[in-house]
């Protein structure tokens, strides 16, 4: 939830004209929310069918309305925590709060609302391993990595933890339990978020100083450790990427070799222009290397999910 984004936009939204209902939608981060599902979605359905179960749909799709639910209380409650520091930067002054669309009580409400809704449907309509995950991943999001964004830039870490977890929760929605594919995403979309996040705290750099954040690129601003960070992350996100092969190896007369050469060759396809957009940034910080990075860790993920379902829902 932390740390999976979208591009940020190059003008701000006209907040006079926001209805109330706006307003609170605004407050759930609906391109973040989204990928949230994304994710928990490819997880929940490649979980099962990679150990030769059946997808449990009713499962699928109470887990589904409870990651919303929670995806849309974390974010609600990091705007909450956050409103200070919000109104301090011009590409967060117009979220609801530090816009007076609406009152820290109501945002609280919201957030304690839909957490409840979420509690809800993963204990009572999922299991309680989902429930439980769901709760620590909140917990994790919201008390842990959003205070430390004031502290330490190690604030990075913590996040891409909390923004993999939803994959953690879409495999034990449907399975009860995580197999090497889900650890394997896993470690994906954890290392994924190194090179997308320092690309948007390199560009916005400033306005997290203006803020009081303590990003790896306000602490130490020349940006070369997040450049280095980068390009570990972005190795590392290779070599993961590749671990599904070993479980398709397992079974390789039912698999076929043809989804284990596509596999391989797609990941390393994909990961190439990523892992060069990571070294052209450390080599050269600046605004424009850095929208770059950001947009190939746009297209990346995206990819990646998609291959991975192929292969072994095809």
């Amino acid at each position: 939830m932390s740390t999976v984004t979208t591009e940020p936009g190059t003008t701000q939204p006209e907040t006079a004209s926001r209805t109330r209902t706006q307003a609170y939608v605004e407050l759930t981060k609906t391109r973040i929310t989204t990928m949230v599902l994304v994710t928990f979605v490819c997880a929940a359905v490649v979980a099962p069918v990679a150990i030769g179960q059946s997808i449990d749909f009713g499962k699928l799709l109470a887990g589904f309305i409870g990651m919303l639910f929670i995806a849309c209380s974390g974010n609600a409650m990091n705007m909450y925590i956050e409103r200070y520091s919000d109104f301090l930067m011009k590409r967060t002054a117009s979220r609801p709060l530090p816009a007076k669309e609406l009152t820290t009580a109501e945002v609280a409400t919201f957030g304690a609302v839909t957490l409840g809704i979420a509690i809800a449907f993963l204990f009572g309509g999922v299991n309680w391993q989902t429930g439980a995950c769901g709760v620590a991943n909140w917990i994790l999001y919201v008390f842990i990595y959003t205070p430390l964004k004031r502290y330490t830039p190690l604030n990075t870490e913590i996040g891409a933890v909390a923004g993999a977890m939803p994959v953690i929760l879409g495999s034990l929605a449907t399975t009860e339990s995580v197999g090497l594919v889900g650890w394997a995403l896993f470690g994906v979309l954890f290392l994924w978020q190194f090179p997308h996040f320092f690309a948007i705290a390199w560009m916005y750099r400033d306005q997290y100083k203006a803020g009081g954040l303590k990003m790896l690129t306000i602490t130490e601003p020349t940006g070369r450790s997040a450049g280095i960070k980068s390009v570990v992350g972005c190795i590392a996100l290779i070599i993961v990427s590749l671990l599904p092969v070993v479980d398709l190896w397992a079974d390789v007369a039912t698999n076929g070799w043809w989804r284990i050469v596509l596999f391989v060759v797609v990941c390393i396809y994909i990961g190439r222009p990523y892992l060069k957009a990571s070294f052209a940034f450390l080599k050269q910080r600046d605004d424009l290397i850095a929208r770059k990075l950001l947009r190939s860790s746009l297209l990346y993920l995206p990819l990646y999910m998609l291959v991975l379902c192929l292969v072994y829902l095809i």
